[in-house]
């Protein structure tokens, strides 16, 4: 999403604040260790897989119980606004929380809960996509088979963030770019799906 350093340029000509996530952000990866698991419940475990550009699911088959949820989740904190940053494997996909999600996380992702008196969590999810912090996800990763990004690494990304009227701001015009990219996608799938069963009908007349 590189339209947002185009956009804070336009919208905030008088200069932004720069802050790295350690200073705008509380955040903590996943559980480096399983506890016991169940294949079905109520608190389910999730890790990179689970983690789409700006969505997630819940398809796993590892729950915990009540206790083991509350004693885990003191760590990560996920809550309605925390932004899911994955930070093994698929380096760099985003979503933010949205509901009162109650589910634990894996090492692979990260949990970060910004500071809402200095940056909005979508606008937060949007810098993470752009292509300057990308790189730096990229650069800064480690491992071979494997890739993964440290905790100390995620901490000092530099983010230039504008007033929160302006980040609305920003927000909805890119809510709304991304909204119709989504639909004119679903469209276009759509009618190449028609005109190959109609190329396969032809076909098969011939």
């Amino acid at each position: 999403m590189n339209n947002i350093n185009v956009l804070i340029q336009q919208m905030c000509p008088d200069g932004m604040t720069e802050y790295t996530i350690e200073e705008c952000c509380s955040f903590s990866d996943g559980m480096h260790n399983l506890p016991t698991v169940h294949s079905t419940g109520q608190y389910p475990i999730l890790s990179a897989q689970n983690i789409e550009h700006n969505t997630y699911n819940l398809n796993t088959s590892k729950y915990v119980d009540f206790d083991t949820y509350i004693k885990e989740n003191k760590r990560t904190n996920v809550q309605n606004g925390s932004v899911l940053l994955t930070i093994v494997g698929a380096i760099g996909r985003s979503a933010v929380v949205k509901t009162n999600l109650e589910a634990l996380f894996q090492r692979s992702v990260c949990v970060l809960n910004p500071d809402n008196k200095i940056i909005n969590s979508s606008f937060l999810k949007y810098l993470l996509d752009s292509r300057e912090v990308q790189q730096y996800m990229i650069d800064h990763a480690h491992g071979a088979a494997q890739k993964g990004l440290y905790l100390g690494s995620v901490g000092k990304i530099k983010l230039l963030v504008p007033p929160l009227e302006i980040q609305e701001k920003i927000v909805n015009i890119l809510d709304a770019f991304t909204e119709l990219t989504t639909e004119l996608t679903t469209e276009l799938t759509t009618e190449l799906t028609l005109r190959r069963k109609q190329y396969a009908y032809y076909r098969n007349e011939i």
